[in-house]
């Protein structure tokens, strides 16, 4: 211990003596240590950290799977749901829930509240307990008793001040009065993104039961349900999956009708709440642990060329005794402490780059509440501080443990000139540091391509000067189909009579902003398909306003009269896919589809053709749609779409005034632009970019730095032997070419490593890619170019330098 602390004494004082070195080491070392450290506080968030449920490992998302689609992961019909419960025999319990909106009124400002409507035991199954209060429970769930709520943490302190009086309130929602029962503590979060008709955590909760009557074709054949399940103890996820898939095709024999083509897809919760951010987080994950090792072989050269002018020393510490191993050792000290205070400041910067991910995030990609330096974080801050030390240590440690006395104490041993086989270390880190940031200057590349592309989609429509705003109407207040649609004529009367509008019109699902509806339909005179062939559509509730304000394109026929509008003609418009994938060959003007969205199912003729226009996402084809006017379908939920002559926000308290001037009680949600919804669709492509681009652009800097360093280290140890050349007749040119030549000559090899690396990893991300391929010729090309040419600056400097040396001054270097 006493031989340590003295190695440490010593080891500061080392480090003291060269500020302008230990500062370089310090700051690459932070750099790399911080971003690495900041990453892994997401990925310890997001895919390791214990999971906030009771025996979270056993609980799984059970999802219906439709064989002919890509959707994996679907919706559950409710006599699905009732017919597992009763076969299935993997699980101790299985809860059913779905997310939905409600119009929270009479304490303060109406305000649509994000909620979740859930049989009564979910909460049970989560093993989440109430802060304050208590959670229903499957007796609250029977109808009748089943006006209860719970509310999260964060609506509790915001509507109710934190007042404990809200037990046992009565709330209004939806015009229906709830009586408050518990309030969940402020760590509570249950949000699965996928299939939300929300895409926000739930603010409240309510519970609904299941009844004998959702068995029937009626009420159970629509799929509109998410489904968790606790597996029993000893069952894994995938004897569960076995089993459910085993049931699904007995369903499928049982109820061929409606079952044929569906099986079943048991996802583990943790797979299910990483989700599509598991390989991204991992691809920036490997990004920044490529710009730390990076970092490290920058270091290490510094420390190689450190150790070459400490080589007397290390000769006196020999030949006084010290063995190889006690130098090493002393070395390897000043490496740790170099690493040491760099993870320190690394830290900082790490806490800094936390803030920076949760408030560059997306919406709900990224939990504030989940991410920081925690101790997990700290602790993995801590073994890769060490660990970086070890690595950009060892290397110089051991070769300035080699020495040759008699050469290294004699006078030629001044210059601190370095072994041949220092010097060969020293290109090799310099060639590593090129093949990695060339992997992840491609990656980069590929990424931004991709993204470009992606925004470079047509979406089908113009987003620009559009305001959006969603209205939720209680159906307590508007029960009949005549009283919503007349709200919406009013609102889009009055909101087309405001200054600046040039047009207004509604749609139940708006693109980008939420999941709409789908189903299957039959052609009329044509034969029944078989079971599970049935074509199927998406489908959105519309005016006679709707494609002129958002700019669709009529193709063929004509959209709605006024008069179909606001009374039931049943007739329909259909996109050009639909009439492409359905009718090809045919005109569609005037055949006539059955959809089955209500019962009984209605023949609809079709009027019209209009250009595609995207909805879910701008990737992948544009799906089959049938838009219906607003009183075939009459939704209590609808979003109004004003375009503006300028910009659309100025609109928004005036449109908002109209709504409350039709009925005072009712709030408007989501009042925003259609150019941030788009934005807002690509917003985890954006991020992604962003941060690879980030820690790309940080890797080529790096590595710049290294090859700079090392050629002008090169350049001064050479200084001698340049003023012997130049003084027997070499010209500038010759000494800048040779000094050229060796810089390029280490580029063109990390060239070639990183290629044949970024062949091999860059397939990881094809899955993140959209219109190119992982292996895209123009990006590999143009990388490749673009880093030998900030190496080819990099060695210029140095070998510009090199062409002023004076040879008499430099006859006379040592």
């Amino acid at each position: 211990m006493g031989t340590l602390l003295q190695d440490i004494r010593y080891g500061f004082r080392m480090l003291l003596k060269k500020p302008s070195f230990t500062i370089t080491a310090i700051l690459a070392l932070a750099l790399g240590v911080g971003a690495t450290s900041a990453v892994f506080s997401v990925v310890n968030a997001v895919m390791l950290r214990q999971l906030p449920y009771k025996n979270a490992e056993r609980i799984v998302m059970v999802w219906e799977q439709n064989r002919t689609s890509e959707r994996r992961q679907n919706v559950v019909s409710p006599a699905n749901f009732l017919d597992w419960q009763d076969q299935s025999n993997s699980f101790d319990e299985m809860a059913a829930f779905y997310d939905s909106r409600a119009n929270l009124t009479g304490t303060g400002e109406p305000e649509e509240i994000p909620g979740q409507a859930s049989t009564g035991n979910l909460f049970t199954l989560l093993g989440a307990q109430a802060a304050l209060g208590r959670t229903y429970t499957t007796e609250d769930a029977e109808p009748g008793r089943d006006n209860v709520c719970v509310l999260s943490y964060g609506l509790w302190q915001r509507r109710f001040g934190a007042s404990p009086q809200v037990i046992g309130q009565t709330i209004m929602l939806n015009g229906k009065p709830h009586t408050v029962i518990g309030v969940m503590p402020a760590d509570f979060k249950w949000f699965i993104k996928e299939n939300s008709q929300t895409g926000k955590p739930a603010e409240m909760w309510r519970p609904f039961k299941l009844t004998e009557e959702y068995r029937t074709p009626e009420r159970g054949r629509g799929r509109w349900l998410s489904v968790a399940a606790r597996l029993k103890p000893g069952v894994t996820a995938e004897q569960a999956q076995a089993e459910m898939s085993g049931l699904a095709a007995r369903l499928e024999q049982q109820q061929a009708e409606f079952n044929t083509g569906w099986g079943v897809n048991v996802t583990p919760l943790r797979q299910q709440l990483a989700g599509e951010l598991k390989t991204s987080l991992l691809v920036l994950l490997g990004a920044v642990a490529f710009v730390l090792l990076i970092a490290c072989a920058n270091v290490a050269n510094l420390m190689l060329a450190r150790s070459a002018s400490r080589q007397r020393e290390m000769a006196i510490r020999t030949a006084l005794g010290a063995g190889r191993l006690r130098v090493v050792r002393q070395l390897l000290t000043e490496s740790v402490l170099l690493a040491l205070v760099g993870g320190g400041l690394g830290l900082l910067l790490a806490a800094w780059g936390v803030d920076m991910l949760v408030a560059l995030s997306p919406q709900n990609l990224i939990g504030a509440e989940t991410v920081g330096l925690n101790l997990p974080v700290l602790g993995f801050t801590l073994a890769v501080s060490l660990l970086t030390g070890i690595i950009f240590g060892l290397a110089p440690a051991l070769e300035a443990s080699k020495l040759n006395l008699s050469e290294t104490l004699n006078e030629a041993g001044k210059s601190g000139m370095g072994s041949p086989r220092s010097r060969r270390l020293r290109n090799a880190f310099v060639v590593a540091e090129i093949a990695l940031a060339l992997v992840l200057l491609v990656g980069a590349g590929l990424m931004i391509k991709s993204f470009m592309r992606l925004q470079a989609v047509d979406p089908g429509f113009d987003p620009g000067n559009l305001l959006t705003m969603r209205v939720l109407l209680p159906r307590a207040k508007y029960a009949d189909d005549g009283k919503r649609v007349n709200f919406f004529r009013q609102a889009v009367e009055r909101m087309k009579a405001l200054p600046g509008v040039s047009s207004v019109g509604i749609i139940d699902a708006l693109p980008f902003a939420s999941m709409g509806s789908a189903t299957d339909f039959a052609i009329e005179g044509k034969p029944a398909p078989a079971p599970g062939e049935e074509p199927d559509t998406d489908v959105r509730v519309t005016d006679e306003n709707y494609f002129r304000t958002m700019n669709i394109p009529v193709l063929s026929g004509r959209t709605f009269t006024e008069q179909e509008a606001v009374e039931e003609r049943h007739v329909a418009v259909i996109n050009q896919a639909l009439a492409r994938k359905y009718f090809a060959g045919e005109n569609p003007l005037g055949k006539r589809i059955i959809v089955n969205m209500k019962l009984p199912p209605v023949p609809t003729e079709i009027i019209g053709i209009v250009g595609d226009a995207k909805y879910g996402k701008l990737e992948g084809e544009t799906r089959a749609m049938v838009y219906w006017p607003h009183p075939e379908l009459a939704s209590s939920s609808m979003t109004i779409v004003v375009r503006a002559e300028g910009d659309p926000l100025r609109l928004a308290s005036a449109a908002a005034r109209e709504i409350q001037a039709i009925d005072k009680d009712q709030p408007i949600a989501d009042v925003r632009t259609m150019g941030s919804w788009l934005s807002e669709s690509v917003s985890r492509t954006r991020f992604g970019t962003l941060l690879l681009a980030t820690f790309a652009a940080l890797a080529l800097l790096l590595s710049a730095i290294g090859i700079y360093g090392v050629m002008s280290y090169s350049v001064t140890q050479r200084t001698q032997e340049i003023g012997i050349r130049m003084a027997l007749g070499a010209q500038r040119g010759d000494v800048m070419r040779m000094i050229l030549g060796q810089g390029m000559g280490l580029t063109l090899v990390g060239v070639a490593l990183g290629l044949g690396a970024s062949f091999a990893l860059t397939r990881v991300m094809a899955s993140l890619l959209f219109g190119i391929s992982a292996t895209d010729p123009a990006t590999f090309t143009l990388i490749s170019l673009l880093l030998m040419g900030v190496a080819f600056l990099s060695t210029y400097l140095p070998a510009r330098k090199a062409t002023r040396v004076d040879p008499m001054v430099a006859l006379r270097y040592e």
